[in-house]
């Protein structure tokens, strides 16, 4: 311990979390006569501009810097004991676990970043979503809904058929040629561009 620590008698204990909120705790000591502590404040990466927050669970183990006195001091940290061990072996993972099941990996050596469990994801920007891939974006899903226009750069292919409808009084509108491998049929009147009747089709 350093001469600092030394001289106004700080030590570090070990405890379990008997009590919680959002950014403080109060833990109970079992080499002090199980003494509670009073609230303590947590230590985060950052508290003011940004904010990081995450709440402790009862029971779960603490290191925490105490005065003297034992009264005042600050929770260093959550730690791993032979009752709560690391959910990876791997030295290579990234990993938060949570209680229902959810889970955020990236490992460094396959290069893979995972989400997984959860039951919805929520992504909101005010201006601008980019997705980009060197090779290729897969969704899949039983369906996808666009509730805007979608613009396609690239070749349009629909292998399980494809369904237009123009919408409340639209049409919809090729602009460029149509080449149809197959047969054409048409529940109404085809109309050449000046308004001709070329084919009527059942």
């Amino acid at each position: 311990m350093n001469e600092t620590l030394d001289e106004f008698g700080a030590t570090i204990k070990y405890g379990t979390v008997s009590a919680s909120k959002p950014g403080f705790a109060r833990v109970r000591l079992p080499d002090m006569d199980n003494m509670r502590t009073m609230w303590l404040p947590i230590a985060y990466p950052k508290t003011q501009d940004d904010q990081a927050c995450w709440t402790y669970d009862t029971g779960e183990q603490v290191a925490v810097l105490l005065d003297a006195h034992g009264e005042d001091g600050v929770i260093l940290g959550a730690i791993y004991s032979e009752a709560d061990l690391p959910p990876t072996t791997s030295r290579d993972k990234f990993m938060v676990r949570f209680k229902d099941g959810a889970l955020l990996e990236y490992d460094r050596a396959s290069h893979v970043l995972t989400v997984s469990g959860v039951q919805k994801v929520v992504v909101e920007a005010s201006a601008t979503v980019l997705v980009q891939a060197g090779a290729k974006v897969t969704v899949d899903a039983p369906d996808t809904e666009f509730s805007g226009n979608v613009l396609v750069k690239g070749k349009l292919v629909g292998q399980g058929g494809m369904a237009v409808s123009g919408g409340a009084g639209s049409a919809a509108v090729i602009s460029g040629n149509v080449q149809v491998d197959g047969d054409v049929n048409a529940n109404g009147v085809i109309m050449d561009a000046g308004g001709n009747s070329n084919h009527h089709s059942h």
